[in-house]
């Protein structure tokens, strides 16, 4: 069979902000010739599932001014607003003291722009093709198939793959209901189009007390709803907001490490008490940037000691939510049609067009009514290889595993798939689906600064592969 010469190619799978940024610090070494293709069926690269929202009242949770693909040029996002002009119809976007909380789709437009002149030099090719599976082929390269039937050969390839969709509790998949009939439950939000059934009264329960549980108000509000929501979590905690004004981070964590969780516990506590003229954020804000090192530090025990027991009380501080979505959550507690509780869901049952649920707290019992339920529980990153067929296929292969957290895939410290103390040296994990080795990555400057550590280790890698040579009918297919 004829063969042909080709250049290392990097299949990237998932073009949300995880590949699309990974993809473009590729692009941008120029020091040998190598070819990207990322698989991504959104029309897009860069939306995501994040960036992708069509909702204008789901905004970004962090000041643009913090938001970028380029940790060299922190501003950038702010300066491509202001050179586009892109909040010209959204004077909501901006707060009292001049800061800009955008829709999200505006950043995931702002990544789009910034991929554009390598698409379209060709440095990096976009497949709108979802993954079918990925194997080893008999000479040692990876095949990846899409639904479409068609195959590509690549030497390294990387899982960026999005958030899983959630899962609701199983007394809820258990239910039979009618679609487009009450009562209505909503298991997963960030659908277009899921909240549309509600009506404006309706009586609703929302299962799950974060980030999603605002953008679910904030929508429904815009709508027009003014019933009663009821959320609940275990421990009735809410997203909290930004401070009142910029403030600069504070508190050392990392310098001596802390090798326990209690350790830890107690030297944020201190360092509460310490600044007593500073606001929370600031103290968290610092255990953002040394999160890296602090997670890197606690044994495994200690890792899901934390999961176990601190990690809502991080949520909830660490992922805070947009000052505008803050005021719509404000108004309805003032206007009593919002009540956020500890409970759990303990029964429910559907009677009469609704559901009628019982709700604990400890050993107290109470029962409730209502007309939908929403769940909003946030990705389910602990199923993540029963729910993506590619990566359930990389698994019964024994290619990938899960981490011992179970925040994710199991990688080692240069982001490559693993499986026991063994890894493959071409196969990496971009993205949220890394944290269980690298512990902070779900917010967009860490995602950012991962992609750009991850495009130097591939950009080696790629360099240090072996000339081969691909069968033309294979090479017809990269």
């Amino acid at each position: 069979m004829p063969v042909s010469p080709h250049i290392p190619h990097i299949a990237i799978i998932g073009g949300g902000f995880s590949g699309a940024a990974l993809a473009w610090h590729l692009a941008r070494d120029t020091s040998t010739p190598r070819r990207i293709t990322v698989f991504e069926p959104r029309p897009f690269l860069g939306a995501g599932l994040a960036y992708g929202a069509t909702d204008p009242q789901h905004r970004v949770n962090v000041p643009a001014t913090r938001m970028s693909i380029d940790t060299s040029q922190p501003d950038d996002f702010a300066r491509w607003i202001g050179q586009t002009d892109a909040l010209a119809n959204d004077p909501a976007a901006f707060r009292p003291d001049g800061s800009a909380f955008p829709a999200r789709a505006i950043f995931g437009r702002y990544v789009a722009n910034r991929l554009a002149p390598v698409l379209h030099a060709g440095v990096v090719t976009h497949l709108r093709h979802k993954v079918a599976g990925v194997y080893r082929s008999s000479v040692g390269h990876w095949i990846i198939t899409d639904v479409m039937g068609q195959a590509t050969a690549a030497d390294i390839v990387v899982i960026a793959t999005s958030h899983p969709a959630p899962q609701p509790p199983k007394l809820l998949r258990d239910l039979h209901l009618h679609a487009g009939r009450h009562p209505v439950l909503v298991t997963n939000p960030w659908q277009a189009g899921a909240l549309e059934d509600i009506r404006t009264s309706d009586r609703v329960l929302i299962v799950g007390t974060g980030l999603s549980m605002a953008d679910a108000i904030v929508t429904l509000t815009a709508r027009g709803h003014d019933g009663k929501i009821t959320a609940i979590s275990r421990r009735g905690q809410r997203s909290h907001g930004h401070a009142a004004h910029a403030v600069d981070p504070v508190g050392q964590f990392i310098s001596p490490p802390s090798r326990t969780v209690g350790h830890l516990l107690r030297r944020v506590r201190h360092a509460l008490a310490a600044h007593p003229d500073q606001p929370w954020q600031a103290i968290f804000d610092r255990l953002r940037e040394q999160a890296p090192d602090i997670w890197a530090a606690l044994p495994l025990p200690e890792r899901r000691r934390l999961i176990r027991h601190l990690r809502p009380f991080w949520d909830t501080h660490r992922f805070r939510i947009a000052p505008q979505a803050e005021d719509v959550l404000h108004a309805r507690e003032r206007a009593g049609t919002l009540d956020i509780t500890a409970a759990r869901l303990a029964a429910v049952q559907v009677k009469r067009d609704r559901f009628v649920t019982t709700l604990r707290h400890g050993d107290t019992v109470w029962g409730g009514t209502y007309d939908t339920i929403i769940t909003t529980t946030g990705p389910a990153h602990d199923a993540i290889i029963h729910t993506v067929p590619y990566i359930r296929e990389l698994a019964a292969a024994g290619l990938v595993e899960m981490d011992a957290t179970g925040l994710g895939l199991h990688v080692d410290a240069l982001g490559r798939a693993c499986v026991g103390s063994g890894h493959e040296d071409t196969l990496f994990v971009a993205g949220p689906l890394a944290r269980g080795r690298f512990g902070e990555l779900m917010g967009l400057p860490e995602v950012t600064r991962h992609a750009e550590k991850l495009a130097v280790i591939i950009s080696a890698l790629s360099a240090s592969l072996p000339i081969v040579h691909y069968p033309e009918k294979e090479r017809a297919t990269t």
